[in-house]
C-alpha cells in the first residue's frame, strides 16, 4: 500500500490522474519479484494472430504434458501450433502425367570428349526429370524445412556423422542431386581414368578444383544456400548436378520412386519446401505450412504439373 501511494503521488506530481497512476511501470505489483513470468511474443507471428495463453494455476499441472494451441480458422491468419517433441515427415513426389521419355545427352560411343571412357558402354541420359514408369515417382527432388523452429540434437549428430561423397564415374556426377548440412565434409572423387573439374556455382562455394584420376579432395560447405545451386564439369559439358546446403538436418532427396522421409522434425507448424530441377519450386519458395505432431508421422504427397516443366536438356 505504501509503494502504491508513493507511485500515485509521483504520478500526480507529473500531471497524471489518479486513475492513470496505476499504469506507471513498476507500480502494478507484477514486476520481477511478483512471481509472474515475462512472455516475449513470437516475432514471426502477427500481433493480430497472437492468442494469449491462460495463466497456469499455481501448483496445478505438475508432471503433465504442455498444452498445444490450435490453428486459427476464422480470421485467415494462422497461429502456429506450439508443442514439444519430434515427429516424422514422409511422402512421395509424383508426376501428374505420362512419364516422359528420358533425353539422351551423349549417345553411346559418340562422346565429343574422351569417348574411350565417356558413354563407352551405354548412352548418357539426362537426369533433369527422372520419372519411374511404374509409380510415376520423381527422383532427385529436394524436400526440406525452411527455418525449423527447433533442431533435434540427435538428428543433427546423425547428419554430421554421415559420410558424403560426390563421385565422377563414366563421365556422370554421382549423385545428380546432393543435399548436405553445413560443416559436413564432402569427399570429391573421380572414379574415371580421366581428369574432371568440379565447378561450383553456389553462393557459398566458389571453387573449381581439378580432380585427377583416382584422386580425392574434401570440400566443407560452411554457408547455407537459399536455393539449390548448380555444379558443372567444363571438360565434359554435359556433366551437371545440383547441391543444396542447409544449416540444419531436416532435408531429403527423393529416391527412384519419389519417396522421401525426414525424421525428428520439430513438432508444431513448420514450412516444407519442395524443389525439382525441371520446374523449380513445387511449393512456394518460402515453403508450405504443415503441422508436425509429436511422436507421429505426417504423410504428404506432391504432384509435378507437366505444364510447368520448363524446356531444357
Amino acid at each position: 500500500m505504501l509503494t502504491r501511494s508513493i507511485c500515485k503521488s509521483a504520478a500526480l506530481r507529473l500531471g497524471l490522474t489518479a486513475t492513470m497512476a496505476v499504469a506507471v511501470v513498476g507500480c502494478s505489483g507484477s514486476g520481477p519479484d511478483s512471481g509472474t513470468a515475462t512472455v516475449v511474443p513470437d516475432p514471426t507471428v502477427s500481433v493480430a494472430s497472437r492468442t494469449p495463453t491462460p495463466a497456469a494455476t499455481p501448483g496445478a499441472g505438475a508432471g503433465t504434458a504442455p498444452s498445444v494451441s490450435t490453428p486459427s480458422t476464422g480470421t485467415g491468419a494462422t497461429t502456429p501450433v506450439k508443442a514439444e517433441g519430434w515427429g516424422t515427415i514422409k511422402g512421395q513426389v509424383h508426376f501428374g502425367g505420362s512419364p516422359p521419355q528420358a533425353k539422351i545427352l551423349v549417345e553411346q560411343g559418340k562422346a565429343a570428349k574422351d569417348p574411350e571412357v565417356c558413354a563407352k558402354d551405354a548412352p548418357i541420359p539426362s537426369e533433369r526429370l527422372v520419372v519411374d514408369s511404374a509409380t510415376k515417382g520423381v527422383k532427385n527432388v529436394i524436400v526440406y524445412l525452411a527455418r525449423p523452429t527447433a533442431v533435434n540434437e540427435e538428428a543433427k549428430k546423425a547428419a554430421a556423422a554421415t559420410k558424403v561423397e560426390f563421385d565422377q564415374k563414366n563421365c556422370v556426377f554421382i549423385p545428380h542431386v546432393l543435399a548436405v548440412m553445413t560443416n559436413v565434409p564432402v569427399t570429391l572423387k573421380s572414379s574415371d581414368p580421366r581428369n574432371h573439374n568440379v565447378n561450383f556455382q553456389l553462393k557459398g562455394i566458389g571453387l573449381n578444383p581439378m580432380i585427377a584420376p583416382g584422386s580425392t579432395m574434401t570440400v566443407t560447405p560452411t554457408t547455407a544456400e537459399r536455393t539449390p545451386g548448380p555444379v558443372a564439369c567444363n571438360i565434359h559439358p554435359w556433366m551437371n548436378a545440383y547441391w543444396m546446403v542447409l544449416d540444419h538436418p531436416y532435408y531429403a532427396v527423393t529416391d527412384s520412386q519419389g519417396n522421401f522421409e525426414i525424421k525428428n522434425a520439430p513438432a508444431g507448424t513448420q514450412k516444407l519446401v519442395v524443389w525439382q530441377e525441371a520446374v523449380g519450386f513445387v511449393t512456394p519458395g518460402s515453403g508450405e505450412e504443415v503441422t508436425v505432431k509429436a511422436n507421429d508421422t505426417l504423410a504428404k504427397e506432391y504432384t509435378i504439373d507437366p505444364a510447368k516443366v520448363r524446356p531444357g536438356a
